[in-house]
């Protein structure tokens, strides 16, 4: 950790222990960029899977491609990896890259601040001050939990907590826990709590459409074959690639109806086929176009709802008692445990700590349209680069990908400057605000803002902050090679690359 009163100095400052932060960190590494330093708020490498462990948490894409493309993975055990898996691989990974003796645990970014006098920025942590010439945010897209200000949770006489803070002695045996939430945790939850639990009770405040994933495991034959078959690793990565490109393209940026259709019905019959109770099965039914909020993937989450220990409450929650949880039309359900799937704050809140030149931050500044050039540069902000979440329109359905496409982004910036003894660039703000504007105008045609629902991804204009908008291949090229027109330079010796 930095001490509490140290000051440290790093060339290059990375924000971040998930998959983006290592994969920048990584490949920055590769191209002769060894000298950074990466800081992160949790006690070890994983993100996403370091956080959330809560029972029946595992990945929404296949495991064959959700992987580092310079470290890949030949021993998954099942299709989609479950978290004690994908957070094995993510510290193997860091460890064989030598990223552990690079790293401070524990050290939260609080502020950070460009100084114009010394051309670089001034980090304010829970454990210090740092000075970096470069600041690479890689703090993740879904990191910041929404906790729900319940009347009344400070009499209820159990425990309650956030799906991304699961004690780790909670199983929830013999209980009866009352689940709030019907997203992608909430689904995972649900069924895994089934089996043990007295009663489940999960309160869903708007369905979501469900698709089924078709999971497995993988006999130690198949896992053979992965190591010895690179055609036939190759195939199986290429058919998932191809899938998952078609069904971003389809479902999220609605760029091709007829598919998306396709899409909606498979979920509709896959409801129709999995849950017999008409009443329950109403309850479960979308009205908003599939897209608007993220799809579901699960082929137990249906299964489990038609268990007799299990009760849907379609309702939100307005509170909690000493003995239960009360819906919103007043009906109170008796609970021993609270568990609030209740979701993320997308991108968190990390752009109102950071402060441009002018002394706003960057999030007062954009007043509730944030936006960045290419996803990765902010007006105002010399040598700021965001990486995945922490970036408006960052997403895109691989959340390993952003990272190592980003790198070499940022790699081509760090040669620019040192080429031509430039201390810093800025992207200008005009550039900023018509690669934002092109993105709207085709995400302003998908469901996340048409579909007829309240989502995440909207910001307080009404357009689409988090995905990224087009394919993977439009984010490798349009990371590929970095081009300086769009950037401001200030001229000085890069003493700090």
């Amino acid at each position: 950790m930095v001490g509490a009163r140290e000051q440290l100095r790093t060339p290059i400052l990375i924000v971040g222990s998930g998959g983006n932060g290592i994969a920048v960190a990584a490949l920055l590494d590769a191209a002769g960029y060894g000298d950074f330093t990466i800081i992160t708020k949790q006690a070890d490498f994983g993100g996403a899977w370091f956080a959330n462990t809560y029972p029946g948490c595992e990945v929404d894409n296949p495991s064959a491609v959700y992987e580092f493309e310079f470290d890949r993975n030949f021993g998954w055990t099942a299709l989609f990896a479950k978290q004690p898996e994908l957070l094995a691989y993510f510290k193997d990974v860091a460890a064989r890259r030598g990223l552990y003796s690079r790293t401070r645990f524990g050290v939260e970014l609080l502020s950070a601040r460009w100084s114009q006098v010394d051309a670089h920025w001034v980090v304010e942590t829970n454990q210090g001050s740092i000075t970096a010439g470069v600041l690479i945010l890689a703090t993740g897209f879904l990191e910041e939990a929404i906790v729900p200000d319940l009347p009344g949770a400070e009499a209820f006489g159990g425990p309650v907590f956030h799906s991304s803070t699961w004690p780790d002695d909670f199983t929830g045996a013999g209980l009866r826990v009352a689940v709030v939430g019907s997203g992608s945790s909430a689904i995972q939850i649900v069924p895994a709590l089934q089996p043990v639990a007295e009663q489940v009770i999960q309160f869903q405040r708007t369905p979501t459409w469900v698709l089924p994933k078709n999971n497995r495991q993988l006999p130690p034959a198949e896992i053979e074959l992965m190591h010895t078959s690179p055609s036939e690793r190759q195939r199986r990565q290429e058919k998932s690639l191809v899938e998952e490109e078609q069904n971003w393209a389809a479902i999220f940026l609605a760029l091709d109806e007829a598919k998306g259709e396709e899409y909606q019905e498979v979920a509709r019959t896959f409801l129709l086929e999995s849950v017999a109770d008409e009443q329950l099965r109403a309850a479960l039914l979308p009205t908003h176009r599939i897209g608007c909020k993220r799809p579901l993937v699960s082929d137990t989450y249906y299964a489990s709802l038609n268990k007799p220990n299990v009760l849907l409450v379609p309702q939100g929650v307005v509170g909690l008692t000493h003995a239960g949880v009360i819906a919103a039309d007043g009906v109170e359900y008796a609970a021993d445990a609270v568990v609030l799937a209740t979701g993320f704050y997308f991108g968190g809140h990390i752009l109102h700590q950071i402060y441009r030149r002018d002394g706003l931050s960057v999030g007062a500044y954009q007043a509730g349209r944030p936006r960045a050039y290419k996803a990765m540069s902010t007006a105002g902000c010399p040598n700021l680069f965001l990486v995945g979440g922490a970036a408006p329109n960052g997403q895109i359905w691989n959340g390993l990908f952003p990272g190592q496409a980003a790198a070499h982004y940022i790699a081509g910036a760090l040669d620019y400057m040192r080429e031509n003894d430039i201390a810093a660039l800025e992207v200008r703000d005009e550039a900023e605000r018509r690669w934002k504007n092109d993105a709207d105008a085709l995400l302003d045609q998908g469901p996340t803002v048409r579909g007829g629902c309240a989502n995440y991804s909207q910001d307080d204009t009404g357009h689409n902050k988090a995905a990224w908008p087009g394919s993977l291949a439009s984010m490798r090229e349009a990371y590929r090679v970095f081009d300086p027109t769009d950037y401001v330079e200030v001229v000085g010796a890069p003493e700090h690359l």
